[in-house]
């Protein structure tokens, strides 16, 4: 069975994800934010298993700021869709001063970006990148695809009961909702959603309840 804990980190509440292959102990940290030494001190206690990427759904600071350390540490390499970069995270050292925060080191320029369609592989566990665009202008999901059921980290493109904001810049209603309904909304039911606030749900829960959809 596929290990995956949520680390709840920062002002924000960010969750961040340690999702391991239980036969390799290949690890992948999904959204690492504020509080890098949180997910550091979690992976030391997993006894530092080899993490094979840093990925990131999206480039807004409750996501990203959390590269340059884990990178340090584990040398692994930082994934994220392109337009993400380029309009949203190499700047998002910068953003935490509007919440009265200090700004933190710039992030490390990624290593891959990031495509809807392609595939990747965590030692046994198969992952395929989704486009979830809307909340961010380049977002993008992760879906686990061979485990019964599936498991969707969707970042901040919807959550239990809600949706990503749109009210801010690169960010777009239609375009989000059009996204849900093609690539979250298509989806068995019982695939497990892990949004990038709040808690965990399933697409059959949010297709059944969620005012937004």
């Amino acid at each position: 069975m596929v290990h995956i804990e949520k680390l709840v980190l920062g002002v924000l509440q960010a969750n961040c994800y340690i999702v391991q292959c239980p036969e390799t102990r290949y690890t992948v940290v999904i959204d690492p934010g504020l509080e890098p030494e949180q997910i550091i001190a979690r992976l030391q206690a997993l006894g530092d298993p080899p993490v094979v990427a840093l990925l990131a759904t999206h480039g807004h600071f409750d996501h990203v700021v959390g590269v340059r350390a884990l990178k340090q540490y584990t040398n692994a390499p930082f994934w994220i869709a392109e337009d993400e970069w380029n309009l949203w995270a190499q700047y998002a050292h910068e953003h935490p001063v509007y919440l009265n925060l200090p700004p933190t080191e710039p992030i490390p320029e990624p290593d891959r970006f990031l495509h809807e369609g392609e595939q990747f592989s965590v030692g046994t566990l198969h992952f395929e990148v989704l486009a979830l665009r809307g909340h961010a202008p380049d977002h993008v999901g992760f879906l686990l695809k061979n485990t019964q059921p599936m498991h969707l980290f969707c970042g901040d493109a919807i959550f239990a009961g809600s949706v990503g904001r749109t009210d801010i810049p690169y960010a777009d209603f239609e375009t989000l909702r059009e996204h849900l309904h093609t690539r979250v909304l298509s989806l068995p039911d019982d695939t497990i959603l892990h949004p990038g606030h709040g808690p965990d749900t399933t697409v059959g829960i949010e297709r059944a309840t969620n005012p937004y959809l």
